[in-house]
């Protein structure tokens, strides 16, 4: 029996844990993101060129509204597999949703390709595979009986 194949009392191998608990980790970032934005929006612009930080000062309320869900779904998804919860499928899912959502309005109705450097690109990339492969492992779990 190798490491990997290492499980607790519950049949549930360690390196679920440690899956779990990067889902969790790297979405707290997303939710502390959204909250700077709210709370000090000049500061979480401040890095930025005057038409950067004018396009993301004047949000539309639902675009926040849709923001806040992203990122607080996505949270809720990780602190779900954490407690072994199945429902985290859904909660990765809807957050998904979210930010596809978002990624319309950025690069459907406002073409943001251009304005945008390409490191932001990119890292919405990695933001929108990881809520997806988050929502397959969650799905995968539950399969394997590890979620309730």
């Amino acid at each position: 029996m190798s490491e990997a194949d290492v499980s607790n009392s519950s049949g549930v191998p360690a390196w679920y844990w440690i899956v779990a608990a990067v889902a969790a980790l790297f979405n707290v970032g997303g939710v502390v993101n959204y909250i700077f934005s709210q709370i000090d929006p000049d500061g979480a612009t401040a890095q930025m060129s005057a038409e950067q930080a004018a396009y993301f000062l004047n949000f539309p309320t639902w675009y926040v509204a849709v923001y806040a869900l992203a990122t607080h779904l996505a949270l809720a998804g990780g602190i779900l597999l954490l407690l072994r919860f199945s429902i985290a499928f859904h909660a990765f899912a809807a957050s998904a949703l979210c930010y596809a959502i978002s990624l319309v309005y950025h690069y459907v109705l406002n073409d943001v390709v251009a304005s945008m450097p390409m490191g932001m690109h990119i890292f919405s990339a990695v933001i929108g595979i990881q809520l997806v492969v988050f929502a397959v492992f969650a799905r995968w779990a539950k399969g394997q009986g590890w979620l309730r």
